[in-house]
């Protein structure tokens, strides 16, 4: 496919996700610092070890179900590839709420692995829904099946190299390069709230980073990881809330047509007179 046959937007979106890449070769190895698996709650409830971290996922995998439940019989017309992605996206999430619990049952770089790996395919499904609903239909599947391809593999790389660089361009570099995109390519009202969902994410994160900062200021109540798992499935509440269940078909309403193309008028029946 040459340049001549993309769309304006098209461009914008390939030149944002190749300078995302690009800087990823301009970038110091990564460690992962062992000091991230000292979580600040420490507490044990019914024999399980860091609980809150742990039973605080059950809200992620609850999430990831609900969407998956409200992806099948939603009403909103949506295109077939973000229908696709949100189905990974949301598949993502219940993988991913699953993968954190085996992690913070025993905080290693070994564990943590199959804590990163489902959430790389939770945002290969929202980069695919994002760029299907702002820019185009073929744009969609392009990033989804990028993402569903170099984020494994940016993980697969962290586990045998130690390097965490690729890791965290999928993770927070496409993130940017997505959040820019919302930007410049604004154009009516989105069918999905892609910035409560954003919203949420930096929350999330927020959280993450003030561990013990915030189990200091609570007394030792909660800290932050565990808020990360809130605040990660309130996310993913959102999108799911946003797909209204059909009153029909229990399959939710047909496919939005891609932007360009038409619906033929079906053709009128005749009744001849005898």
């Amino acid at each position: 496919m040459s340049t001549h046959s993309l769309s304006r937007r098209e461009i914008v979106a390939l030149v944002v996700v190749v300078a995302v890449f690009a800087g990823w070769l301009l970038m110091p190895v990564i460690r992962q610092p062992q000091e991230y698996h000292a979580f600040a709650d420490q507490r044990a409830f019914l024999g399980i070890p860091h609980a809150a971290d742990v039973l605080s996922n059950f809200a992620l995998v609850a999430a990831g179900l609900f969407g998956l439940w409200r992806t099948r019989r939603t009403s909103r017309p949506l295109l077939p590839i973000t229908r696709a992605s949100l189905v990974v996206s949301f598949a993502g999430m219940v993988l991913s709420g699953f993968g954190s619990i085996w992690y913070h049952l025993s905080p290693t770089d070994v564990t943590l692995v199959w804590d990163r790996l489902p959430m790389t395919i939770a945002f290969a499904g929202v980069y695919g829904a994002m760029f299907a609903e702002r820019i185009s239909a073929r744009a969609g599947f392009a990033i989804l099946l990028v993402a569903l391809i170099v984020g494994p593999a940016s993980v697969a790389h962290w586990a045998v190299s130690g390097n965490l660089s690729l890791y965290l361009v999928v993770q927070f570099g496409l993130v940017a390069g997505v959040l820019l995109l919302l930007v410049v390519t604004r154009g009516g009202p989105d069918a999905l709230p892609w910035g409560m969902l954003l919203f949420w994410y930096v929350i999330a994160k927020v959280a993450e980073t003030a561990d013990a900062s915030l189990w200091n200021a609570t007394g030792g109540v909660v800290a932050g990881h565990m808020v990360k798992h809130v605040a990660a499935a309130i996310g993913g509440f959102a999108v799911a809330l946003a797909l209204r269940p059909g009153r029909g078909s229990p399959h939710g309403a047909p496919a939005r047509q891609a932007p360009g193309m038409s619906r033929e008028p079906a053709p009128r029946l005749v009744r001849r007179r005898r």
